[in-house]
């Protein structure tokens, strides 16, 4: 059905199913619905007339399969509620929250204008002077929300408006947390409904894991956004949004500066150095190494921008920022691959079960203690729960349940997260230098028919790992051949999962073991 289009079958009002209807022309209390602007994760997005006031608004109205549910309609409130508090000019305002004919709305500002996600696929990317202006707004927006004790916990540029007049204005506080406590009710159910689609892409490590997110760690999602402005892309990409999430933990992104490839007169990057450091700053890993406040990034940016101009990028001491940056980057990834040579190959994949398990249930109502008790592990209501408890246990026993509460041969659902606990089990072994209970599991896992050839494929390298460092000459050549037997199956059969192992299996290790090098 066209949005403009009034029918009989929504001339009923707002009680009809609004999930698959249209609501145009119809009067939901005091607001006439005139056209729909959008759809987002929970709600439908109307331009309206409030008629007693006589102003044009943006109507958010639940779909009607969420309205149903006390959570999510709390939910709803609750970004009405942590929006209507604050009064800023680069804050989308809050007039109303309500019911009628059975609909849940939010009545806020009307933005004339296109969110930034929009006006990077029409127009290319931000300039740099448009990038600093984008700063200071959005962490002038942050500031105040922070003041309040409010994390938006959901910036991205969807979620970040440009009107008519350029002004810049913050979006949909429907992932707020309001005060400092650790409650997070939305957690599990969204990941359920699949409602965070496409926000792993932003989020900072701090939420992947599950921990209590601050105002740092709306400057990471900040940084990130800005990032993908500048550069045209993200600086991470899977075509799994788990995976995507994954990678903040563990992965560092392409310097800005390459990954916008954009040049000035003289031939230099036209980024100012200074920009790219507030950029990298921000998205640091650890909390403590980004800005500490929204006023503490605004101090910066407003300092370097008013004391340089976006034409000349003279900056020394903002260049060595960016240099030193990058070398303590590197010195920290050096770190952590001498720590975590045996991991790395399966980490990425593996974690991403386990993220996408920790997203959902990091707020489960259960008591965790009651599942894991000494010396036996209870059956969970789901195999994404058993894999979750696994992953806190982190113990044979754990890992092996996962497989005895949920037969490998009941669906591919099982089938799958009973591979990934096998990695993880021959990962628990080789901590414990167990490496020939390692390698039983690791044998098991390619011996199975039913797993998938990527999972193999990490199987292999991981083996491979094992039998070079026990001296297992022989064994290591034949699964090394095998490796990249497999390997050169899925290049030439499955270009989907071989993009796939890519992104997950290291470059070093594809080197290592003569596998998809030189861009194969």
């Amino acid at each position: 059905m066209n949005d403009d289009t009034i029918s009989s079958e929504n001339s009923n009002g707002a009680g009809a199913s609004n999930s698959a209807v249209s609501l145009v022309g119809t009067r939901i209390g005091d607001y006439q619905v005139l056209r729909k602007l959008g759809r987002g994760g929970m709600a439908d997005v109307y331009a309206a007339r409030h008629l007693s006031l006589g102003r044009d608004v943006a109507l958010k109205v639940l779909r009607s399969e969420f309205a149903r549910d006390k959570e999510y309609v709390e939910r709803f409130r609750r970004e009405a509620r942590a929006a209507a508090k604050l009064n800023h000019p680069n804050i989308v305002q809050v007039f109303d929250v309500g019911s009628a004919n059975n609909a849940q709305f939010i009545a806020q500002e009307l933005i004339d204008g296109e969110n930034l996600r929009e006006g990077l696929d029409r127009r290319g990317v931000l300039s740099p002077e448009e990038a600093v202006r984008v700063l200071i707004d959005v962490a002038s927006a942050l500031e105040v929300a922070s003041e309040a004790g409010i994390t938006h916990r959901d910036i991205k540029p969807e979620n970040i408006m440009r009107s008519s007049r350029g002004s810049i204005k913050v979006a949909d506080f429907g992932l707020a947390r309001v005060g400092g406590g650790n409650a997070d009710v939305s957690g599990a159910n969204l990941t359920r409904a699949g409602l965070t689609m496409g926000t792993p892409r932003y989020m900072s490590p701090e939420q992947v894991q599950g921990v209590t997110a601050d105002a740092r760690s709306d400057l990471y999602s900040l940084g990130v956004s800005m990032y993908h402005l500048l550069a045209g892309r993200p600086p991470f990409e899977a075509d799994d949004p788990l995976a995507l999430a994954v990678m903040h933990l563990h992965e560092t992104p392409m310097p800005l500066d390459r990954a916008r490839n954009r040049r000035d007169a003289d031939g230099d990057p036209d980024l100012p150095e200074w920009l790219i450091a507030v950029i990298a700053r921000m998205m640091n890993k650890a909390p403590q190494d980004r800005f500490q406040s929204p006023g503490e990034l605004l101090d910066a940016v407003r300092n370097e921008a008013s004391t340089s101009t976006l034409d000349g990028f003279g900056i020394g001491t903002a260049a060595a920022t960016t240099r030193l940056q990058r070398a303590a980057d590197d010195a920290r990834r050096q770190r952590r691959r001498k720590g975590t040579r045996i991991l790395v190959a399966t980490m990425l994949p593996l974690a991403c079960g386990a993220a996408a398990v920790l997203f959902a249930y990091q707020q489960t109502e259960k008591d965790l203690s009651e599942l894991l008790r000494p010396g036996q592990v209870s059956k969970a209501d789901s195999i994404q729960e058993q894999y979750f408890v696994a992953v806190n246990r982190n113990d044979e026993a754990g890992w092996r349940a996962v497989s005895q509460h949920y037969l490998p041969s009941e669906n591919s659902t099982n089938a799958h997260f009973h591979a990934k606990a096998m990695l993880q089990l021959s990962r628990f072994f080789v901590d414990q230098n167990q490496f020939k209970k390692a390698d039983v599991v690791l044998k098991s896992v390619l011996s199975d028919p039913a797993v998938d050839r990527v999972v193999q494929v990490v199987a292999l390298v991981e083996r491979c790992k094992l039998l070079r460092a026990s001296n297992e000459t022989a064994e290591l050549q034949v699964a090394k051949d095998q490796l990249q037997g497999l390997y050169a199956e899925i290049k030439n059969s499955n270009p989907a999962s071989l993009r796939t192992l890519q992104r997950v299996v290291p470059e070093s290790d594809r080197s290592q073991w003569d596998i998809g090098v030189s861009g194969g």
